[in-house]
């Protein structure tokens, strides 16, 4: 093949909603990292073979409803100063328990200044609680649990405060509790000492099993399934950023004290009802059900939004795109089809409320405070069908490429299409442009008519596409460069 064919061009999503977000594919064709790995009773070397991966139907319902969360609610903290650094949501929905602090940008850590915040999404106003960080609901929202603020920044040991919603008052107080997150199995409460999960219920606590590898001297993220019976356990070699990716993942089962390694994954989280993981590899994505069945797609997940579904037991993604600040990400199921709702993108803790009429999620401040946001989802009124914009860099040898003046052989659209239905794809547009300089990169030499094939497809058709040459460059000056430098994608048309 000519170098001039090896091309690569911008690619532009465009949903009916009329929004534009910029799509980034970090496939690698045909390369298989990895799978689930198998299921390893801790201190035990015999292994339990894990759930086998299988592509199975999309669980999502059959009727998709367009719908746009960008209707912001006013909330308000007692003190202006104050950010938001977590919030979890009662099982009922209804309440909110916040972890506020008041916001210094480079001024000391003050104890006292950390709150825990409940407010009532009937009326929004925050009741102050008590001093103290992370609140958590129990299974039954009966009560609360929450760290007592840590006399330094960086003390290492903490305490840990269960706190009855009713009665307002405290039950209970953990000592000697790691900083490692923690989390309710119904209304036991799961926490780490050192490297031993251990268990508090109604005074007494016990071991439950020891972490899967050393928590010493290690950055780790775990995340509580919502019935807690499974952790999910990411580990970092420095501190987690958002380009930062885990170097192991393991999935621990508190019930049962076993653990397992999710090989070759890069990302999992827990769903938020029930306990099916989610996880993403760099050539597929899957969920694991509490049924022992395994939801499979050969489609990664290569960052943006991770939404649960308002039941909390389906995941919805934003599909590999490079997401703008304050924007709307719009969402597909777990099998790529369009799932429906548009949510804002680039936020934490993000999940729908009040059965998918709101939508919370937290801001992250940056050079100011982090806060709470709040959004009324509106249904859009006239849905149409989604499409995907693309460009592909013309080289100089396909019969219907654009000469350097302009001109272009007769009845190209004709052959163009033919080459786009052979390869597998239905455009509705066929059409070109002049090159979308500095927006298109191209091995050297660079390629040499000067302008791209512009088309529309079905959205759904979007990752044939890509792996035809279409191809989207990563942000800032929009090339390409070595970030696709191990990618080999296959001409729309072969030179003879």
């Amino acid at each position: 093949m000519p170098a001039s064919a090896r091309c690569t061009s911008s690619v532009r999503s465009k949903r009916s909603s009329g929004s534009h977000v910029k799509r980034v594919s970090a496939v690698l064709a045909g390369l298989l990292i990895g799978t689930a790995g198998a299921l390893l009773p801790i201190g035990s070397a015999a292994p339990v073979a894990a759930p086998v991966a299988r592509p199975v139907a999309s669980e999502a319902p059959a009727t998709v409803v367009a719908k746009t969360c960008d209707q912001a609610i006013p909330v308000t903290l007692p003190n202006t100063d104050m950010e938001t650094v977590s919030f979890d949501r009662s099982p009922d929905g209804t309440v909110f328990v916040l972890g506020a602090r008041v916001y210094h940008r480079m001024g000391p850590y003050v104890a006292d200044e950390q709150r825990v915040l409940m407010m009532s999404l009937s009326n929004l106003e925050p009741t102050d609680l008590a001093a103290g960080t992370d609140p958590r609901f129990s299974g039954s929202g009966s009560r609360i649990a929450y760290r007592a603020p840590r006399p330094e920044a960086n003390a290492r040991a903490t305490e840990l405060i269960v706190f009855d919603v009713a009665a307002r008052r405290e039950v209970a107080r953990i000592e000697d509790v790691s900083a490692t997150p923690f989390g309710w199995r119904g209304e036991e409460l799961l926490f780490w000492r050192g490297n031993e999960l251990r268990v508090w219920a109604d005074g007494r606590e016990s071991r439950v099993t020891d972490a899967p590898r050393t928590l010493a001297g290690v950055y780790v993220e775990i995340r509580y399934s919502g019935d807690g019976e499974r952790a999910v356990m990411s580990f970092y070699d420095q501190r987690p950023g958002r380009e930062s990716a885990p170097t192991e993942i393991y999935v621990v089962d508190t019930r049962g004290a076993t653990s397992r390694a999710l090989i070759g994954a890069w990302w999992a989280e827990p769903s938020p009802r029930g306990h099916a993981v989610f996880a993403s590899y760099l050539d597929h994505r899957d969920l694991q059900l509490e049924d022992g069945r395994v939801l499979s797609a050969p489609i990664p997940f290569t960052g943006g939004v991770l939404v649960w579904t308002p039941d909390g037991r389906l995941p919805l993604l934003s599909p590999n795109e490079l997401i703008p600040f304050d924007s709307t990400a719009e969402l597909e199921t777990l099998d790529g089809q369009t799932a429906g709702p548009a949510v804002p993108a680039l936020r934490v803790d993000s999940e729908f409320a009040a059965g998918g009429d709101l939508f919370a999620d937290v801001r992250l401040g940056g050079r100011g405070p982090s806060r709470l946001e709040l959004f009324r989802c509106r249904i859009d009124p006239h849905p149409g069908h989604p499409t995907v914009t693309l460009y592909y860099g013309e080289s100089s040898f396909e019969p219907w490429a654009t000469r350097r003046d302009g001109t272009a052989p007769a009845g190209w659209e004709q052959l163009a299409k033919q080459d786009l239905e052979a390869a597998g794809l239905h455009p509705i547009e066929v059409g070109r442009t002049a090159s979308l300089d500095p927006q298109i990169a191209c091995d050297r030499p660079t390629c040499p008519t000067g302008f791209v094939l512009r088309v529309v497809v079905p959205y759904a058709e979007r990752d044939r596409a890509y792996a035809r040459c279409f191809r989207e460059p990563y942000a800032g000056n929009l090339t390409l460069g070595a970030a696709i430098a191990g990618f080999h994608c296959v001409p729309l048309y072969a030179a003879d």
